[in-house]
């Protein structure tokens, strides 16, 4: 990478130099360039600094959908509850109404939590594989794209109807198949629309700029103590 003027750098006061330090194209970024597709697969799950900016991004979406899956799932089981006790109860006279209505609460409570566990935890395992797959596909691609998406939903979809046999995994598979089409178009048009790029998101998120910052200062320092040293 070629230094700006050294003259304009040296004149210019202390705290405006880390903008002339800025990269200014992440497209022309030499640590990026020699990267291959294993290589950021590795990046991305390399714990070693914890959780990477990809799978923050499966983490984040995996909880966000646990907890929609968890108040849709619970709200239905209530509801549910709270209707199967009326109807049985109705013919009933109650000697203590606020007894009834204790006891009415106590059953929506408790099939809320049923219904918020058994679709919670389903659709935080759906997102979580669906998310991880996805990921890791643009992420080798270095690009969005639609293929990722639809082998996510497929895996995605038969896992999550694993417990209805062969012929249900293949149907979730298929139904997870079709799920992934359509985010997948969704994504790589509004991804297209904005100008967002898998290169950008992880020159800037991986702190590569930051690299290449340091590297060019270094340097830059470097030949200002050589070119001090032989004038003195």
């Amino acid at each position: 990478m070629q230094l700006q003027d050294e003259s304009k750098i040296s004149r210019a006061p202390e705290g405006l130099r880390s903008e002339m330090f800025r990269p200014e194209d992440f497209r022309e970024s030499r640590i990026m360039a020699n990267e291959t597709g294993m290589d950021r697969v590795k990046i991305m799950f390399d714990l070693s600094r914890g959780l990477g900016p990809e799978l923050m991004l499966v983490q984040n979406a995996s909880l966000f959908s646990g907890v929609c899956g968890a108040l849709a799932g619970g709200w239905n089981y209530a509801r549910t509850a709270r209707a199967n006790y009326i109807r049985k109860n109705q013919g009933s006279t109650f000697l203590n109404p606020k007894q009834a209505m204790r006891e009415l609460q106590d059953t929506m409570f408790l099939q809320f939590l049923r219904g918020a566990w058994k679709l919670g935890w389903r659709m935080t395992a759906f997102s979580a594989i669906y998310m991880t797959v996805a990921v890791a596909g643009f992420t080798y691609r270095n690009k969005f794209g639609i293929a990722e998406n639809v082998a996510a939903g497929a895996l995605s979809g038969f896992f999550f109807k694993l417990n209805m046999g062969v012929r249900g995994s293949l149907v979730g598979a298929g139904l997870g198949s079709l799920l992934g089409l359509a985010s997948g178009s969704a994504l790589t048009v509004g991804t297209k629309a904005l100008g967002v790029t898998v290169k950008e998101f992880r020159y800037w998120q991986h702190d590569y700029w930051m690299q290449e910052y340091s590297e060019k200062k270094a340097l830059w320092l470097k030949e200002k103590a050589e070119r001090d040293s032989k004038s003195s």
